[in-house]
């Protein structure tokens, strides 16, 4: 009986949470889009990372990989950083404003062509992207050109909050797939089908491969790798920056990725996220700790 009633006080608990957020979320809508973005980048770098020890992270990786920075550079990190997490966020939760602005969203890159030929043929196609810019801006944009486009997702903690997630980021692209068993599952036969799946490539995996990246080993997923390797998908590498005016993204569909082997494959993946974040550094998630198990280790 116990057990039941701290079963209902998670799920009451759970509910009210939601409704503020929803609440919190409809507030915003009173304020213009343009507006809106730089108050979510505002919020999220002043009043969320600082209580989220965001800053610590970023040092932590910044030592770690790019430990040459200079005092100027790590500051403007450890500004950008989360105000660009914050914007990303706030373009996530307001689908229909996003999806305005990625209409004129550029795609740049030999990626783009190679795109729509295998589409033109049926042949199946992996996006790989990283956490770069606003990394749904591509996804977005070829959505609004017709072209429907599958991609994992991490379902929130809170049902009730999850359903008004899921509805939401489902107005940029779909279909979505839960990052569980039955998700991969459904991925699959998507490439099957030969469709389209979008994928990330830049989180530590504990059954990833040690794969230098930054110019440090890392655990690296290649899952992407094998699954070109395997249905004969066409794997381009796709990279999303912020404009400078903090509003406007712009989109990057490297070249498709030569079919060899996993590693190598992954290795080229890497060097191509690198070569992007060097140029963008303040938009790459540092928060995140990329290199887990290998920091103050010698390789």
């Amino acid at each position: 009986m116990k057990r039941d009633n701290r079963s209902f006080g998670t799920k009451a608990a759970q509910y009210v949470i939601a409704k503020i957020i929803s609440a919190v979320l409809a507030s915003m809508r009173l304020v213009p889009y343009k507006q809106r973005v730089a108050l979510g980048g505002a919020f999220f770098q002043y009043v969320v990372s600082p209580v989220s020890k965001n800053k610590e992270r970023i040092l932590e990786n910044i030592d770690h990989v790019v430990p040459e920075l200079d005092p100027v550079a790590r500051a403007r990190l450890i500004a950008g950083v989360p105000n660009n997490i914050g914007r990303t966020l706030t373009e996530l939760f307001f689908p229909d404003g996003f999806l305005k602005v990625i209409d004129n969203c550029p795609l740049t890159g030999d990626g783009y062509q190679a795109f729509k030929t295998a589409r033109a043929h049926g042949q199946p196609v992996i996006l790989v992207a990283g956490h770069i810019g606003n990394y749904d801006a591509i996804r977005g944009k070829l959505v609004r050109e017709g072209h429907p486009i599958g991609s994992l997702y991490k379902p929130m903690k809170n049902p009730y909050f999850d359903r008004e997630y899921v509805e939401t980021i489902s107005r940029i692209g779909f279909p979505l797939f839960p990052n569980d068993a039955n998700g991969m599952g459904q991925m699959i036969k998507a490439l099957r089908r030969g469709e389209t799946i979008a994928l990330m490539m830049d989180q530590a995996m504990s059954t990833g491969e040690k794969i230098p990246f930054m110019g440090r080993m890392c655990n690296t997923p290649v899952s992407a790798a094998k699954m070109a390797l395997k249905h004969n998908a066409v794997l381009i590498p796709c990279f999303a920056y912020r404009n400078e005016d903090g509003i406007t993204h712009t989109g990057v569909m490297e070249a498709p990725i030569e079919h060899t082997d996993p590693i190598t494959m992954t290795r080229q993946l890497n060097d191509l996220l690198e070569k992007h974040v060097r140029a963008h550094m303040e938009q790459w998630l540092w928060t995140h700790r990329r290199w887990k198990g290998y920091y103050g280790r010698d390789e």
